[in-house]
């Protein structure tokens, strides 16, 4: 994907004409972002979701046995994926050698495909794809565009004083595409102030979030936290196994699951512990980001206390 798109990800105008930053400003239109961007409906997407792709009901036919795992941005999306796969390796030992999970172009572009991305969507492609299929999305809620019913979702949610420090990474790494993509110019201050205004690479943390965990249409949905997938890996695998479907996974099942989702074979994906926010936070920074969420998440039930505080926070491992 990275030869394909380094170079061009701006001259690709199939999807219309990039708008340039605003001289005045320092920001993007149509949204007044940091970030290069396209507005869908009023929501913020990477220019990797052009809206002939996030808005289309017809990507691909779903299966009773499809699994999408939804989040938005640097919120465990590599990690639930490659759980997924490989717990679906490990409860059917009889799967043929060329089925997707075993292809040698890892992650999003081949085992697991982003069906929102212009750079790798094809469609006779995933229509012929084998199953169990496994999907990933960072569209909003909204455009889901599946009936409620047809396949499984799992909503993974972050720590967003975590998510802040991964996303700053992302959004300015010593790779040219993505640096290109974004053209973020800001330091991570001001990466914090931004993203806790709600304005980063896909918008609203809390808005997207909360709009999955509402499930207001009834979608057969698991929520799971990214610290249930790392701090309790074990358990939060023994969760996604009875969600697909499966009978109860043995102790061998689960070591094999575990050894193929190493944080190690991640750490390409900026797949990390939680905590990286005792590091890049400031004191004061993390007492923003947890009276943020005392207030965008009052009301909702499950979310874990390191979100909140800060002796829960800096006390996790």
């Amino acid at each position: 994907m990275e030869d394909k798109m380094k170079g061009s990800i701006l001259d690709d105008l199939s999807d219309g004409p990039i708008p340039s930053r605003d001289p005045t400003t320092g920001l993007f239109p149509p949204l007044n972002l940091p970030v290069h961007h396209y507005s869908i409906d009023g929501r913020p997407y990477v220019l990797m979701n052009p809206e002939r792709l996030v808005k289309n009901k017809d990507l691909f036919t779903p299966r009773p046995d499809d699994v999408m795992v939804a989040t938005y941005p640097r919120n465990g999306t590599a990690l639930c994926l490659s759980l997924c796969m490989h717990i679906h390796i490990a409860q059917n030992p009889d799967l043929p050698s060329d089925h997707p999970f075993f292809t040698e172009l890892e992650g999003d572009r081949g085992q697991t495909p982003w069906v929102h991305n212009k750079f790798i969507y094809e469609k006779e492609k995933i229509d012929n794809m084998a199953g169990p299929r496994v999907f990933k999305t960072h569209n909003y809620y909204m455009h889901l565009n599946v009936e409620p019913g047809t396949l499984k979702i799992i909503h993974v949610y972050r720590n967003p004083k975590d998510v802040v420090c991964s996303q700053f990474h992302h959004m300015a790494p010593p790779i040219p595409y993505l640096a290109k993509m974004f053209e973020f110019e800001g330091s991570f201050s001001d990466c914090c102030d931004y993203f806790l205004a709600g304005g980063l690479e896909n918008g609203c943390y809390w808005e997207f979030n909360k709009e999955f965990l509402d499930n207001k249409d009834g979608h057969t949905m698991l929520h799971i936290n990214y610290e249930e997938l790392t701090l309790r890996k074990r358990d939060g695998i023994r969760k996604i196994n009875e969600f697909l479907g499966y009978p109860d996974i043995t102790e061998e099942q689960v070591d094999a699951v575990v050894k193929g989702t190493t944080l190690v074979k991640l750490r390409k994906n900026q797949v990390g512990k939680p905590g990286k926010a005792r590091e890049m936070l400031t004191p004061e920074q993390r007492e923003r980001f947890d009276e943020k969420c005392r207030k965008e998440f009052d009301g909702y039930t499950g979310i874990p206390e390191s979100y909140f505080s800060e002796s829960a926070y800096m006390g996790q491992n």
